[in-house]
């Protein structure tokens, strides 16, 4: 009667050590699926332009300075324009206008996906499969709609003046790196006052 508790009690520890073996294997495949919030992070970014990734990543012959301006903004960053005619089509109805990067000391910030107003709710739709119901809606009479996690955030915003719509993935560490940036540098100037 022990011997077969104690066989019976070592079978179990043997499953509960599989079983503790496999959960993260499920987990972490669970997040490459999409529909969730994780499916944002496990993406993290458009096809194969990634937030925080190095540009020289990018083939070069894509990229153009975005309006011809290859001067630093206000946060020390640099914006272009990445010309790839297949990543424009979403689907076979709908088709982004442009697709723009912004980049923090050569590593992608962000990046901007702009597309025709009247396509908004298509667009909305393909987020809302991709990573779940979004995470937060600052205004509920504006058209924003935002995934924040940890690493990547997306933002949908409409413009109705201009009859535009933009989705912005941005790298939340390099985001981070920016406003310190600025803070050191706003502290500086008053230092040398």
């Amino acid at each position: 009667m022990i011997n077969l508790f104690w066989h019976s009690l070592h079978k179990s520890k043997r499953a509960a050590l599989i079983l503790l073996m496999v959960i993260p294997f499920f987990a972490f495949s669970q997040s490459k699926k999409p529909g969730s919030i994780e499916y944002l992070k496990y993406s993290n970014g458009f096809e194969n332009i990634f937030v925080g990734s190095d540009l020289s990543q990018l083939p070069g012959y894509k990229l153009a300075f975005l309006d011809n301006d290859n001067k630093f903004d206000a946060d020390s960053c640099l914006k272009f324009e990445y010309k790839d005619a297949n990543l424009l089509k979403l689907a076979d109805d709908l088709k982004l206008d442009l697709i723009g990067i912004r980049t923090y000391k050569n590593k992608v910030v962000n990046i901007y996906l702009f597309f025709k107003l009247s396509d908004g709710y298509k667009i909305l739709r393909v987020f809302l499969t991709n990573y779940g119901l979004f995470t937060n809606r600052p205004n509920d009479y504006a058209d924003i709609y935002d995934w924040n996690s940890s690493t990547v955030n997306l933002s949908l915003r409409y413009n109705v003046k201009v009859d535009l719509g933009v989705a912005i993935f941005t790298c939340n560490r390099l985001e981070h790196d920016i406003e310190l940036m600025k803070t050191k540098q706003y502290l500086s100037f008053f230092e040398g006052i």
